[in-house]
């Protein structure tokens, strides 16, 4: 028998946030995650591997694919295999979250250009899928109302 006592092993880094994987077997593995405020993991998907996310502490914004919801603690949600999924923190507080994944292998492929930096408070934030050239977002940290344009080379930017 494992028992995993994730108090036991919580941290956080000030710079981005933290993944630990205590329990990796040959069917599944457990990871848990450590988000400071505004910290966010990346829009990624699974080929074939789906990811169940449970909220341990704090709140944060789920992406999975073009569905947003804002979570809070006890919370599920759950990411399908070979679909797009991110998580921000945007509470005041740290947020723990617990996932499991399966089936193995566990492969993952990062969306490229799905981020944009808030030109108001500096953060970067995700960006949803099916954006346009001149879409309005709101950032999920400061609530800057910010339109959306592609550079030159091609990559999103936000302008106030």
């Amino acid at each position: 028998m494992q028992v995993i006592k994730i108090n036991e092993i919580k941290e956080f880094l000030a710079e981005k946030f933290l993944k630990k994987v205590p329990l990796d077997t040959d069917k599944f593995v457990f990871n848990t995650f450590y988000f400071k405020p505004r910290q966010f993991l990346p829009f990624h998907k699974h080929p074939v591997t789906d990811e169940l996310f449970y909220i341990i502490e704090g709140a944060g914004e789920f992406t999975v694919g073009n569905e947003n919801i804002i979570v809070g603690q006890t919370s599920s949600v759950y990411g399908p295999a070979d679909v797009f999924h991110s998580v921000v923190n945007s509470g005041d507080k740290d947020m723990i979250i617990i996932s499991v994944q399966a089936p193995k292998p566990v492969e993952i492929i990062y969306k490229e250009n799905a981020t944009v930096i808030c030109p108001v408070c500096k953060q970067e934030f995700i960006l949803k899928d099916g954006l346009k050239d001149g879409d309005k977002v709101v950032c999920p940290r400061c609530q800057a109302k910010l339109k959306i344009t592609k550079s030159k080379d091609g990559k999103w930017e936000a302008k106030q």
